[in-house]
């Protein structure tokens, strides 16, 4: 595995959202205290559309290592106008102001390699992540603007983290 990729350029100070056609922003500091949630988690449109009504666990998957904190409440958040990052240039995503799901850290494992990874690990992700297969083309497509400096078999290197998502609400 490669070591830690720089996947987060800068600090958000920042957050962003669509809302009647327009991008408004508010300071993420306080969108977070406001809503007493550590962070959010985004989340692109047809997977966040993946995530059933009736779900109480979710397992999120990100590229490499995850932030993400057991205990921690976190909002997931619909993409909707997708980030950037190719090693120099950093744009953040433009997220939804609508439909977020309130979510409470469980567990969290980081760079883990696809090789380690069990049938079990998919029981609680979405319908279209169920193997490693089809983990690997999601990785690669999540990741292909906000990691285009990195090509689909560096990104698939680095592995993953897992992290146990126990679903509080949706707001």
């Amino acid at each position: 595995m490669i070591k830690n990729v720089y996947r987060n350029p800068k600090k958000t100070k920042k957050i962003y959202f669509i809302k009647n056609k327009k991008i408004i922003s508010q300071n993420f500091k306080i969108f977070l205290k406001k809503n007493k949630i550590h962070h959010v988690i985004q989340v692109l449109s047809s997977d966040f559309k993946l995530i059933k009504k009736n779900k109480k666990k979710f397992t999120h998957f990100n590229i490499q290592n995850t932030v993400h904190k057991p205990g921690k409440k976190y909002f997931i958040i619909e993409i909707h106008k997708r980030g950037f990052f190719n090693g120099k240039k950093y744009k953040q995503a433009v997220l939804k102001k609508k439909n977020f799901i309130l979510t409470k850290c469980l567990s969290v494992k980081n760079n883990v390699d696809y090789l380690d990874l069990t049938k079990n690990t998919f029981k609680n992700s979405i319908a279209n992540i169920k193997s490693i297969n089809s983990l690997k083309k999601s990785i690669k497509r999540r990741y292909k603007y906000s990691l285009s400096h990195l090509s689909d078999n560096e990104k698939l290197s680095l592995g993953v983290g897992i992290t146990e998502l126990k679903i509080l609400k949706r707001i």
